[in-house]
């Protein structure tokens, strides 16, 4: 019996400090200090976009590659050489980025003869971080790879080459709120 009354006691005095410790948090008062995690008050204004489109060394070596993209202040093309092409913007929100890229045989090299080439069919990355003004995050990030190493006959590659197996376009689109659609 006496181990029963300590038992209810200890218990009741648990009780007592968890009910004190709820009523004394303040899910509105952080006392001046930023909660992680806590996005109150923060207004997505724009997003810090990172595209990388990714190659492999086979590809750099007998293809032609261009990138034509729009990251809202128009239409740029650029020419990749090397197995990482990478772009980072900051736009307001809303904003809208298209990539395109076009990959093409090179006349001076006969990737037909090789025996193998290693290739990247859908080979990009893409991150995200949507900020308010003063650029601070707002708690809101994503992003994708889409990167797979394959190998195959220099021949059947060329050929889809030729259809344009390897090409891309891809199209990112963010609302006023900072969502991606």
């Amino acid at each position: 019996m006496k181990r029963m009354k300590s038992f209810f006691q200890k218990s009741g005095l648990l009780m007592m400090v968890m009910g004190m410790a709820f009523v004394s948090c303040s899910e509105d008062d952080n006392n001046g200090t930023e909660i992680p995690g806590q996005d109150e008050g923060k207004k997505p204004a724009a997003v810090v976009f990172e595209y990388t489109n990714v190659e492999t060394a086979d590809i750099i070596e007998y293809c032609d590659i261009v990138v034509e993209y729009n990251d809202g202040s128009g239409v740029k093309t650029e020419t990749v050489t090397t197995t990482e092409w990478k772009k980072t913007f900051t736009t307001n929100l809303p904003c809208t980025y298209t990539f395109k890229k076009t990959v093409t045989l090179k006349v001076d090299k006969d990737m037909a003869a090789a025996e193998k080439i290693s290739y990247i069919k859908n080979g990009h990355i893409y991150k995200y971080t949507i900020v308010d003004t003063d650029g601070k995050s707002v708690n809101k990030t994503g992003g994708s790879s889409h990167v797979g190493t394959a190998t195959s006959a220099g021949s059947k590659i060329a050929e889809g080459i030729t259809k344009g197996s390897l090409n891309i376009a891809n199209t990112y689109t963010f609302n006023a709120e900072g969502s991606l659609k």
